[in-house]
């Protein structure tokens, strides 16, 4: 009686272990197979992340190159405009020179034109003043 209730217990421990195997090889089948449908997916999208990747870098490398282009436009128009600005300088100095000029040259006519006046008429006071203390005598 041992020996069958051992054999039953043996017999029944086998039972369930072989269904839980069997019910849990199927999944695990499911599962390998996913996992090999979804490698072989992936492995097969690479070439087209690589060309996506491929394309971002030639697009960065063209942009790269418009503002390497733009850079020099700009330290052209820069060396332009700092020439322009020198010949602008040059020219404003010029002009400062010439107002020098001209302003020194009315202050010069403006005190001789003054001092002459102030000659006549120093002069006519003068002869007033010995005209009359000639008189006066």
């Amino acid at each position: 009686m041992k020996y069958k209730r051992l054999m039953l217990s043996a017999l029944i421990t086998l039972m369930l272990t072989s269904t839980g195997i069997l019910l849990d090889q199927s999944t695990a089948h499911a599962g390998w197979w996913e996992d090999y449908k979804n490698g072989i997916q992936s492995f097969t999208e690479l070439p087209q992340e690589v060309n996506q990747l491929k394309q971002n870098y030639d697009q960065a490398m063209t942009q790269l190159d418009e503002a390497k282009q733009n850079m020099q436009a700009f330290r052209d128009e820069n060396t332009r405009l700092a020439e322009q600005n020198e010949l602008l300088a040059q020219t404003v100095k010029q002009l400062q020179q010439a107002e020098a000029e001209r302003a020194a040259s009315a202050r010069f006519w403006k005190t001789l034109l003054f001092s002459a006046i102030g000659l006549v008429l120093l002069w006519f006071v003068f002869t007033r003043l010995v005209r009359f203390g000639l008189r006066r005598r």
